[in-house]
């Protein structure tokens, strides 16, 4: 009982805070941190009592800039004051979980602050348009669907999200990645957000049988990431200390979020051979080309690229050898060079995942080196990926034996 109370007295100088504090200050960012642990780390039995209170229920109803200032997008902000946003909404979102079910009406009066702004923006691009304004808002809104993104742990919750937001705010987002690709306080927020949509956390991406959508949103993903990798190559030869935060962050989201659908299970990735559809082979493409505008030793440095890079490689070696030996020799060598680097990385992610991609890559050789001697016309026939990387290993011994 007093625990209880003494939430709900949390909760009310909780909303109190948020709703006469205007700006990102370290009162504000307690509060909504306060509100974010309360939303995971409470028992269900005292969250369903919390959702009950008006202060709370306030929250659930009322998420505009009228009520809380900090969802503004005001001048009078700085960009980085919009990071507190994801924390709000990954709080408010789990608060809504408690009693939403399935019920689409209750989702889509939460989502109502946010259908507004993104028909404002649709609006703004319509017409020969102000980008200061459509870009802060973009930003603060990236920022709010990521929180809601990252709370929604059910596969109901989620399809109602993805409803929400495809086809046509989707492409807006995709617009915003073609026309701002230089700035990265815009590029960001946007790629975390759809690297966030591609995470099958607690399978709430398996649709149904008659769905398609896994494979539209596999398709979304990948437009973004070849339209942020053909622009951000554009840019060319970035200074040291430009490289990181005009560039390379970028490319480490988008190998996070390419590594989450290519592992998440709810992608048939030899549908898109079947019907002639370009997009699994151009995103494969993409991560080639920013591959190889890095060097080997920017790869190690900078922790962020490392850990989304090599996981990805392993996931490729994995399930997709035929990509591999599809590659270029000299795309090969930089791939081979790049596990033989890291395989004594101090970081155990980087390592690992050298150690499980280098094994299947010399496992797949050590079956086809066992096929050779079936000279039947069929064994031929289904070995050619392995005959191209066994002449590429042959040509070139030193790699292997590198590491």
């Amino acid at each position: 009982g007093k625990c209880v109370m003494k939430s709900l007295s949390f909760v009310f100088s909780s909303v109190t805070n948020l709703k006469y504090r205007g700006r990102c200050e370290p009162v504000i960012s307690r509060t909504l941190q306060f509100l974010n642990d309360l939303s995971v780390g409470y028992p269900f039995y005292l969250l369903k009592k919390l959702v009950k209170i008006e202060a709370v229920k306030f929250m659930l109803q009322n998420h505009t800039s009228k009520h809380f200032p900090f969802l503004g997008v005001s001048d009078n902000y700085s960009l980085s004051d919009l990071r507190c946003r994801t924390v709000f909404y990954t709080a408010l979102t789990r608060l809504l979980m408690v009693d939403l079910g399935e019920d689409e009406d209750e989702f889509e009066n939460f989502m109502l602050p946010l259908t507004v702004l993104f028909e404002s923006v649709t609006q703004i691009f319509n017409s020969s348009f102000e980008q200061k304004e459509a870009k802060r808002m973009l930003i603060g809104l990236a920022r709010d669907l990521r929180g809601i993104a990252f709370a929604l742990n059910t596969k109901t919750s989620y399809t109602m999200l993805f409803d929400w937001i495809y086809p046509a705010y989707i492409s807006v987002l995709q617009r915003a990645i073609e026309l701002w690709y230089r700035e990265p306080a815009c590029t960001t927020p946007i790629l975390k957000l759809m690297a966030e949509f591609m995470q099958n956390r607690s399978q709430r991406l398996n649709f149904d049988v008659s769905s398609p959508n896994g494979i539209l949103l596999f398709r979304e993903a990948s437009k973004m990431i070849c339209t942020y990798g053909n622009q951000i190559l554009s840019l060319g030869t970035l200074s040291k200390d430009q490289v990181y935060p005009l560039k390379l962050k970028g490319i480490s989201i988008c190998y996070s979020a390419l590594k989450s659908a290519l592992c998440g299970n709810y992608v048939s990735f030899g549908v898109f051979k079947l019907y002639g559809d370009n997009h699994f082979d151009n995103v494969l493409q993409a991560f080639v080309k920013m591959l190889l505008s890095v060097s080997h030793s920017d790869l190690l440095q900078y922790r962020k690229l490392s850990q989304s890079y090599y996981p990805l490689l392993e996931c490729l070696t994995q399930d997709h050898m035929s990509f591999i030996t599809s590659l270029e020799p000299h795309v090969l060598i930089y791939i081979l060079t790049s596990i033989s680097e890291g395989l004594t990385a101090v970081d155990t992610i980087v390592s690992s995942s050298c150690c499980a991609s280098l094994d299947y890559i010399v496992t797949y050789l050590f079956k086809h080196l066992a096929k050779e001697g079936k000279k039947t016309l069929r064994r031929r026939e289904i070995s050619q990926d392995g005959q191209r990387l066994l002449h590429f290993m042959q040509q070139n011994p030193e790699v292997l034996q590198q590491v």
